[in-house]
């Protein structure tokens, strides 16, 4: 089997599907999305803010911006909605708006405070973050990692982790075509190298290797 596990769409959809269920299924799909899509860290997940990805008309940003403050590498960063990805949020968006999840007396926003956080948690509130250890000024999102764990295992999908998403997103980038320096302005990812490394294909064990190559190639009548 594949030493390193990326997910493929019919993955993406079990993810969605088996995720689904109320009350928080949407809330889900949007995170799902929001890993799979925007390519974001689960620290970045934890961070980003209603006001990043949506104006104040009520509407999502096509193009937008992730601050440097919500970055996990401090460098802000451009990112894009595209049409067939808008479901997901905007019916997390009417979610929300129906639990009166962050809602505030103002009309702009949809009635939603801007600087709350975009993501919340079963609780409604933000998805905290912990210190790597006691005393430490250097955070790490712990309940946000084992939200996004729990939909690989709900799904049922082996030798997958929470890093599997990020990658598969760069994955999927480069397969459709994304330049090498567009990828790394929109990762966030300053080595070349380390694109290289995530975007090969995926490294097989040694026995496959042999199963699979010439597989085709048949003795000649």
């Amino acid at each position: 089997m594949p030493i390193e596990r990326l997910f493929n769409e019919g993955d993406v959809q079990r993810l969605i599907d088996m995720n689904a269920a109320p009350p928080f299924g949407k809330r889900n799909s949007a995170l799902i999305m929001g890993a799979l899509y925007w390519g974001l860290t689960p620290y970045e997940l934890s961070l980003l803010r209603l006001e990043d990805v949506m104006d104040q008309s009520g509407d999502f940003f096509r193009i937008w911006t992730l601050p440097a403050s919500a970055s996990y590498n401090g460098d802000a960063r451009e990112l894009h909605t595209e049409d067939h990805v808008l479901p997901f949020f905007e019916q997390y968006m009417d979610w929300r708006v129906a639990e009166g999840l962050r809602t505030c007396n103002q009309p702009w926003y949809r009635g939603v405070d801007p600087k709350s956080h975009f993501f919340l948690n079963d609780r409604g509130e933000p998805f905290k973050l912990s210190p790597r250890k006691k005393g430490s000024t250097d955070y790490q999102p712990r309940t946000m990692n084992s939200k996004l764990k729990s939909f690989i295992e709900k799904a049922g999908i082996e030798g997958a982790t929470v890093a599997t998403f990020r990658d598969s997103w760069i994955k999927a980038m480069f397969d459709h075509g994304c330049h090498h320096k567009d990828l790394m302005r929109v990762s966030g990812i300053k080595q070349k190298e380390t694109i290289d490394r995530k975007t090969r294909p995926a490294i097989q064990d040694l026995a496959k290797v042999f199963k699979d190559i010439y597989s085709r190639v048949r003795v000649a009548e």
